[in-house]
């Protein structure tokens, strides 16, 4: 059974994460918006093999320095998953996407059936067409 005392630390311990992670994810969004999804893949691959293998500093804490790399890590993975995931990515009732100016309370806000014309502007250039008139040089 967990005290009154060990629950308001659980709480303002989560509050601290949330709120760490509210400022730190836009900023790792966009320092890698303009990354290729491989690139993306590799970053996410590598921020779960660190949660994974530590997560637990961040509830218990560890030596200085493991808490901001694990803590980094998690940000980095939540900011890959909102690039790279439709409609983003929803952590600790908090939600993060690709659009800047999303206001969706959680990635199932995200309309699946909306025009094209009601979407929003995609964060990035998709990539040029391949041209497709060029003269046949075959004969």
């Amino acid at each position: 059974m967990t005290r009154p005392s060990e629950t308001a630390a659980i709480s303002a311990q989560q509050m601290v994460l949330q709120e760490t992670l509210r400022l730190t994810v836009p900023l790792h969004i966009q320092e890698l918006r303009c990354h290729t999804t491989d690139t993306l893949m590799a970053i996410s691959t590598q921020s779960a093999a660190i949660v994974g293998s530590k997560g637990d500093i961040l509830q218990f804490h560890g030596r200085r320095g493991e808490t901001t790399e694990v803590f980094n890590a998690l940000a980095r993975g939540l900011a890959v998953a909102a690039l790279l995931a439709y409609g983003g990515v929803d952590f600790l009732g908090i939600h993060w996407c690709a659009d800047p100016g999303c206001q969706a309370g959680s990635r199932f806000h995200h309309a699946a059936d909306a025009e094209p014309a009601d979407l929003p502007e995609p964060p990035f250039e998709p990539p040029p067409q391949p041209i497709t008139d060029l003269p046949d040089l075959a004969t």
